[in-house]
């Protein structure tokens, strides 16, 4: 238990917090990123196809 004298910490339980993300890093240049690498696959496939 808390003594009185003591401040309790709060728990932070956002979406940017639970990912570990800084504030000006998102998951869109990895969605972004993986687009092309699937474009490009499938323009490989066809290519040998």
């Amino acid at each position: 238990m808390a003594e009185e004298g003591q401040k309790s910490k709060s728990v932070i339980s956002s979406a940017e917090a639970a990912s570990g993300a800084e504030s000006g890093n998102t998951l869109l240049p990895m969605l972004i990123a993986g687009l092309i690498l699937i474009v490009i696959g499938a323009i490989a496939v066809m290519v040998f196809v």
